[in-house]
């Protein structure tokens, strides 16, 4: 069960390659599907190619459809663009070449493909083909070491772990969708796109208006993983029931004594719902019960070719498959080479992931490793010398194993190689390059290659004694053709490991120029930011004076006001004494007249005699 904070990214992801490519299975999927994040990159004026895998033909014109997508991706901003012209619904092996080409000379270090739980079949096929060329190409896995895989959704939901907001390119996106005319004509894919892209910006921040969802995954762990698990991560639907002439199968289990690993492996048969019947052979273990199984009971153990034998005489269908109970099928197992059968050859086999367990701190075990070791083309010397066809991913006619004597009983270990030896002598094998089944090792536990490891007594005598019996088919020139063929192989294993060192050297360096420019940035970002610092401090400063000043000025004022208060006032009082100076001034102006006719007038020199006569003048 996935907690909250796994379920549903919350917060956007800066998703970015220096190479983007993208892969898209019609003309319009880049832009409807992944148009934000592809504008992005090219805003950035990062390298960018698009790669159009069908002409759209069986919904429109195709030069027309062609045309469409060049004026929508030019909106965007020009990328390179590569129309591989496949008809729809037809994406086979002649694409799955061409997409080699297209992704090998472009060497991009992120790679956007559809998500493999679409569910138009051009969607899904184009990713299943893109997986299978990952994990069946050692080359092309090796130049693409560094590459991300981020898967994208167009018809059908994912369920992300990554969110990209393209809230400042989304309006770019809905325009250039918009150029497909054609496509619009029979739905409205700008409001679809817009309204999926509003809706996965829910659970991020609110300034965050659209947003793309992706299923990032680094490159080399795809090479590892069967498109079944890719379907559960991504969160995949239902499959729809698709009614077909299925082929019949007989698993064949040998158990001893792992009740718990032999529910797992019935588990496993059962997920992929192929009708199958499943016989288990107890090899002298403790009663086992299950229901919907045929069982076979040895009251002591016989070993493990006789029970294998005992199973494969005890079932009924013409097919047989053979799981161990410590081994696991995928989903896609059983009918991956019920599919295969169509071809007709002395067998089939499919590709095997080897996981390495041990006891983890709860008791119980967990993968410490998981490994490609198993996917090589069928080579009849090659198998003569070593093995390279686990036994669960091998699909053989019944009447076949039993005309060949089934496993050799005088074996306990590598009776499936004697055994392929023997078939392959019928004729050739089908390699089915895709990973379908689990090759489990438990240490501590009770399994053949751990406790028997390359290199120990026990596996060189088990070896010797296969090379022994078929002696008479290994001679000079089978040991010289594969040695030569070997020799070839490790050659360009070993150019690709020196041009990787060297890639890996160039770097390191760069890594180190970096690393060091990061330092030299965090330097001058730490003095610019100390400087910022003493800026903020010195503007807090800046502004405690500003309020000191302005609450003086608005004392001042304050005071300014009084004294012009005061002053008008004065100037009030001195017009007042001014006018009464000169009311004053008036008055004495008139008292001198006054006077003056006074002293002209004759009663005046008279009173003025008199007074002198009195003695007073």
């Amino acid at each position: 069960m996935l907690i909250e904070a796994e379920a549903i990214p919350y917060e956007p992801a800066r998703l970015r390659g220096e190479r983007l490519l993208v892969l898209a299975p019609h003309p319009d999927d880049e832009v409807i599907g992944c148009g934000g994040l592809l504008a992005q990159h090219l805003q950035e004026r990062r390298a960018t190619r698009v790669v159009i895998a069908t002409d759209g033909a069986e919904a429109g014109n195709a030069e027309t459809r062609q045309r469409e997508s060049r004026a929508a991706l030019s909106l965007l901003g020009s990328p390179e663009i590569l129309f591989l012209g496949h008809p729809d619904r037809q994406l086979g092996d002649e694409a799955s070449a061409a997409l080699r080409e297209a992704i090998a000379d472009f060497h991009p270090d992120l790679i956007l493909v559809p998500s493999p739980i679409e569910i138009h079949p051009d969607h899904f096929a184009l990713a299943r083909l893109f997986c299978e060329l990952v994990q069946r190409d050692e080359t092309l896995s090796a130049e693409l070491a560094v590459a991300r895989v981020a898967f994208y959704e167009v018809g059908q939901p994912i369920r992300p772990n990554a969110l990209v907001d393209i809230s400042d390119v989304a309006e770019t996106k809905y325009a250039a969708i918009a150029q497909h005319a054609s496509q619009l004509a029979l739905r409205d894919y700008v409001a679809y796109a817009r309204g999926l892209n509003a809706y996965r910006a829910m659970t991020l921040p609110a300034e965050v208006k659209f947003a793309e969802a992706y299923y990032v995954v680094d490159l080399p762990s795809l090479r590892t993983t069967p498109i079944s698990e890719l379907r559960r991560m991504t969160g995949a639907p239902r499959e729809l029931a698709v009614t077909r002439e299925t082929v019949p199968i007989s698993v064949i289990v040998r158990t001893k004594d792992r009740p718990a690993l032999l529910r797992e492996a019935i588990d496993s048969i059962r997920a992929s719902e192929y009708p199958c019947e499943i016989v288990v052979v107890n090899d002298g273990g403790a009663r086992v019960q299950f229901d919907g199984v045929k069982l076979i009971e040895h009251e002591t153990s016989r070993g493990r070719s006789v029970a294998a034998n005992e199973g494969v005489r005890a079932a009924s269908n013409a097919f047989i498959a053979f799981l161990d109970d410590d081994d696991l099928f995928y989903p896609e197992h059983l009918p991956v080479l019920a599919r295969a059968t169509a071809t007709p050859r002395a067998g089939w086999y499919s590709d095997a992931v080897s996981a390495f367990l041990r006891p983890a701190a709860s008791g119980a075990y967990e993968a410490h490793s998981r490994l490609r070791i198993y996917s090589r083309d069928f080579d009849r010397e090659l198998l003569l010398l070593d093995n390279y066809i686990p036994l669960p991913t091998l699909l053989v006619p019944r009447d076949t194993f039993l005309d060949l004597g089934g496993f050799d009983t005088s074996f306990d270990l590598f009776e499936d190689w004697d055994f392929l030896i023997r078939l392959a002598q019928r004729g050739d094998l089908l390699h089915v390059p895709r990973v379908t089944c689990e090759v489990r090792h438990f240490e501590g536990g009770e399994s053949i290659v751990l406790a028997a490891p390359e290199g120990s007594p026990r596996f060189r005598e088990a070896k010797l004694q296969v090379w022994k019996k078929h002696a008479a088919l290994i001679n000079n020139d089978v040991i010289a053709n594969v040695f030569e063929r070997e020799k070839s192989r490790a050659g360009s294993v070993f150019s690709r490991f020196v041009e990787l060192e060297g890639s890996l050297d160039h770097a390191r360096r760069d890594v180190m120029r970096l690393s060091r420019e990061k330092d030299e940035l965090v330097e001058k970002m730490s003095a610019e930011h100390e400087t910022a610092i003493a800026a903020t401090i010195r503007a807090y400063e800046v502004d405690a004076e500003r309020v000191s000043v302005t609450s003086q000025l608005s004392r001042t004022s304050e005071a300014l006001d009084v004294v012009r208060a005061e002053a008008d006032s004065l100037r009030r009082a001195n017009a007042e004494t001014h006018a009464e100076l000169e009311r004053m001034r008036v008055e004495n102006t008139r008292l001198h007249g006054l006077l003056d006719m006074i002293y002209r007038s004759r009663t005046w020199k008279m009173h003025t005699l008199v007074e002198k006569l009195r003695g007073r003048g």
